[in-house]
């Protein structure tokens, strides 16, 4: 049986070793299995067929969707942990040769996240005690089979909490350091204006004087090389004070004029735009609310963050691919509804751009973002592309995200507070 798969094949209590899926009716409300997008994939380590096959019989009875993968030795439990990658792990205590606290130990070791529920005939106070100072998460005596399920359900519950509760610490981390780091920029870019603002004045002034002298015809070759040369210093001048409007853009200080605007409008005005900035070998997709509700915010930064996004989604696309662009209305306790840290009870209007190109990897997409982080060349960007994007969006009191799977797609999403001014029902 080593490795088998079962469950119960509906309408009857008979195990089917070749389903390995059973699709129980939900409890109304019951919010462990409404939240899943899939059946709950439970690991079995038994090896008493009769103890399965009971085990699988009690949860599909309780109403719990799940797909279940039953072994019996130390090497097909190490391998379905790796393989099946379950949600729950159910485990007898004593096996021969391999007991529930061996296997607990290897739980541990591979995914600790993952509930481990010990399934014990005689399991004494002081060891249950052990067990769970250990890791498990729970024990339920086979004289009394019945709380399994509630063991289940309350075990995954509190998995999903943890695991949402992780999730959203690391974005109010990640956003606390991209703010610290946008003002650190912001005011750098302070300090560069004042400086550089000098430095033009004088470039300026020695361009003059070289072109009079030069127009008088005062060594006229030597003062046109001295007018050219201060023309280089202005221009890269200039180049600097653009750099710091973009370090001002990302740390949220940039002078902005706000207005009601409606973002699916801001979309459709520069379409053009974005198509010859993405290029031939890229669809895009517009998925547009057809009456958004109002925001709040510069229509010009508005068109700068879709114009670097799509830029952004373009080089992530070296052979081509699609990026979609969409609005959509949104409120915060919606059962669609954003998780961040930074939403608080009330209507966003959402701008999501997506594209399908290489994705990032957790530890690039850890410090998306941060000015001046690129895993670009620095001749091509320098870093400071999703830097704006963040400041522009978080002067207008939005909040970003970003999520991404390596490979397949990147997800961008900013949510804007809708003005409350001619709001309507969306």
């Amino acid at each position: 049986m080593s490795g088998a798969q079962f469950a119960i094949r509906p309408g009857t209590d008979e195990p089917d070793e070749t389903v390995g899926l059973r699709q129980g009716p939900r409890p109304a409300g019951d919010p462990a299995d409404s939240a899943r997008r899939g059946p709950l994939r439970i690991l079995i380590l038994e090896d008493q067929p009769t103890d399965a096959e009971l085990e699988q019989h009690l949860l599909a009875r309780a109403g719990i969707d799940f797909t279940a993968v039953v072994v019996d030795t130390k090497a097909s439990f190490v391998q379905q942990l790796l393989a099946f990658r379950p949600e729950v792990v159910l485990s007898d205590f004593s096996l021969p040769g391999f007991s529930g606290e061996d296997a607990l130990k290897i739980s541990q070791e591979h995914c600790p996240e993952v509930p481990f529920i010990v399934l014990s005939g005689a399991l004494g106070d002081e060891t249950a005690v052990e067990l769970i100072r250990q890791g498990a998460t729970d024990y339920v005596l086979k004289d009394r089979p019945a709380r399994l399920a509630s063991v289940v359900r309350r075990a995954v519950a509190e998995a999903d909490q943890r695991t949402e509760r992780t999730a959203l610490e690391g974005q109010l981390h990640r956003s606390r350091r991209r703010e610290g780091i946008g003002r650190l920029a912001a005011g750098v870019a302070h300090d560069f204006n004042n400086l550089v603002g000098v430095m033009l004045s004088y470039a300026a002034f020695i361009r003059g004087q070289a072109a009079e002298r030069a127009e008088r015809g005062i060594d006229k070759d030597a003062w046109d090389s001295v007018r050219r040369d201060a023309q280089q210093i202005e221009d890269a001048g200039q180049r600097v004070t653009q750099l710091v409007r973009q370090l001002l853009a990302a740390g949220g200080q940039q002078l902005v004029r706000p207005q009601l605007i409606d973002l699916s409008q801001v979309v459709t005005g520069i379409e053009e735009l974005l198509r010859s900035t993405v290029g031939a070998g890229i669809e895009l997709h517009l998925s547009l609310a057809p009456q958004p509700w109002p925001v709040t915010a510069d229509p010009d930064q508005i068109e700068q963050v879709l114009v670097n996004l799509a830029i952004n989604a373009r080089d992530a696309m070296p052979a081509g691919g699609t990026i979609s662009i969409e609005t959509q209305n949104m409120t915060t306790d919606h059962a669609q509804g954003p998780r961040h840290p930074g939403l608080t009870q009330r209507t966003y209007v959402c701008l999501r751009v997506r594209d399908s190109g290489t994705g990032m990897p957790p530890g690039v997409l850890e410090h998306a973002g941060e000015p001046f982080f690129t895993t670009k060349p620095f001749v091509e960007g320098g870093g400071l592309g999703l830097a704006t994007v963040y400041g522009i969006i978080g002067q207008a009191g939005g909040i970003v995200d970003i999520s991404s799977e390596p490979g397949i797609s990147t997800t961008f999403s900013a949510w804007l507070p809708a003005s409350p001014a001619d709001r309507g029902s969306g």
